[in-house]
């Protein structure tokens, strides 16, 4: 009985050992797998944002073709087919007035055979100018009584006034200096930009 006693012992402290070595592998254990499991979690939500992500960026890559492909389609935009400069040697503005002489009259009339000759549907920017002469805000005025009587020329000679539109640009554009005679007659201008 002597003998078996030590034996018994060994083999319950055996026992009770290894019943401690579950306990502190479970307890161990436990945390470290509940934070596995949140980390298989949030592993499953990223790849569903990755997954969602894609399927975004495919739409917008489908858009974007589409957008392309309608830009594609669009007719090309208006460009500049003429710009014909009518100075003070062709149209003949008196200082400080807006009246077309015959002879612009004539430069005008010309200009309409053509745009019917080539019958092109076109859109014409009129431009007046003025010299540096009296005060801005009468300039400004001025500038666009000019471009507005060769606008009712034009008209008159059977170009569509909803072709046309008329801007008073004063005298903030000068092509030449307004100290000489020469500079302000340049100045004194109507120019019409003609785009398609």
């Amino acid at each position: 009985m002597s003998r078996l006693s030590p034996l018994i012992v060994a083999s319950s402290l055996l026992l009770l050992s290894a019943c401690a070595t579950k306990e502190f592998v479970k307890e161990t254990v436990a945390p470290v797998q509940t934070s596995v499991d949140g980390l298989g979690t949030r592993v499953q939500a990223l790849d569903s944002r990755v997954q969602n992500s894609e399927a975004r960026i495919q739409a917008l890559q489908q858009e974007a073709a589409a957008r392309a492909q309608a830009a594609n389609n669009l007719p090309a935009p208006p460009g500049l087919l003429m710009s014909t400069l009518l100075t003070d040697d062709k149209i003949k503005f008196t200082s400080g007035r807006a009246e077309l002489t015959e002879q612009a009259g004539q430069e005008l009339d010309q200009l309409v055979a053509k745009l019917k000759a080539d019958n092109q549907p076109v859109f014409v920017e009129i431009q007046g100018h003025t010299d540096a002469t009296g005060n801005d805000a009468l300039n400004q005025q001025l500038g666009l009584k000019r471009a507005e009587a060769v606008r009712l020329h034009l008209a008159r000679a059977g170009l569509p006034l909803a072709r046309m539109a008329t801007i008073s640009y004063g005298e903030s554009a000068p092509l030449a200096d307004n100290s000489t005679r020469e500079g302000r007659s340049m100045n004194r201008r109507v120019q019409l930009i003609v785009m398609r």
